[in-house]
């Protein structure tokens, strides 16, 4: 009898652990990017992520057999269409609309390789959602070539004190002096969520010199986040206006050191159009468009 008893407590136990083990087997995965490696791919797009591939006109995300690990990556290369670049773009979510997360998740990791032209650089954006409003987000910013795969971390920084039911992450080749280089391409494997990291993503301490990045994402709705740097101290001003040249917001006005800074900007209260954003500072202007879609 006795005998018995302990054989039922021990098969209890062993239930109670088996249970709390499949709550942080299902948390853990909950909590994980889809598809972070690009293993799986359905009608020449990654599962779980869209991307800006229009079919029958112009490709320009790909399945790659370069990769960090497993046997997959995603590519992505400027293409030509009808003679204009066209940066290639993936997003997390078969709509763009990211996946669910119940955690204020620190960072984003992953690993990249890329070949840069001219000013070109790579983005990897996170926005972390609650409701329709984004809630904190960060990038990392790529301006160096790479043939190996090197580490990339975006530290997510929040603006407001809620947990995010929804993360939206997004890659793409930009510029800092205008439009992408035709054949600018990235490689991009193994996502996931891990610690803060000091790593200058840019390969340099400071920027050296001014640069005003396209926001991110856009269009949008109803948050986006605006990145610029500076190279030496001095007043900074970054200005939206829409297309008549009236003021809607302004974003910076103040003295600031050398560095690189993200600024939010929502455009809750817009009418959905084209607007303008500007940014002055010690001699530089600059001006790029964004797009308000409600």
């Amino acid at each position: 009898m006795i005998e018995n008893k302990h054989k039922e407590d021990g098969m209890k136990r062993f239930a109670i652990v088996l249970s709390i083990l499949t709550c942080i087997v299902a948390a853990s995965s909950f909590a994980q990017i889809p598809n972070a490696g690009f293993e799986t791919w359905v009608a020449g797009n990654p599962s779980d992520w869209s991307t800006s591939n229009i079919p029958g006109t112009v490709i320009n995300v790909t399945q790659s057999g370069v990769s960090h690990s497993g046997s997959s990556a995603v590519s992505g290369v400027v293409a030509d269409f009808s003679g204009f670049p066209f940066s290639p773009l993936i997003f997390s979510g078969s709509n763009g609309e990211g996946f669910p997360v119940s955690a204020r998740h620190e960072a984003v990791h992953g690993w990249y390789q890329c070949d840069l032209l001219g000013m070109d650089i790579l983005i990897v954006f996170v926005a972390m959602v609650q409701g329709d409003s984004a809630i904190g987000g960060g990038s990392a910013t790529i301006t160096q070539s790479t043939s190996v795969y090197t580490e990339l971390v975006a530290n997510i920084i929040y603006f407001y004190p809620q947990v995010p039911d929804t993360c939206i992450i997004y890659a793409s080749i930009s510029s800092s002096g205008g439009s992408p280089e035709i054949g600018s391409s990235f490689l991009l494997d193994d996502l996931a969520f891990g610690p803060v990291s000091a790593v200058d993503q840019s390969g340099s301490a400071l920027p050296e010199e001014y640069s005003l990045l396209q926001n991110y994402p856009n269009p949008f709705n109803p948050s986006t986040t605006i990145e610029y740097a500076i190279p030496q101290a001095g007043h900074v001003r970054l200005v939206v206006f829409d297309m008549t040249g009236r003021e809607v917001s302004r974003l910076v006005d103040e003295e600031q050191g050398p560095g690189t800074y993200r600024v939010g900007f929502d455009g809750a209260s817009l009418s959905s159009g084209v607007y303008f954003y500007r940014l002055e500072s010690g001699g530089f202007v600059r001006t790029r468009n964004l797009v308000v879609l409600k």
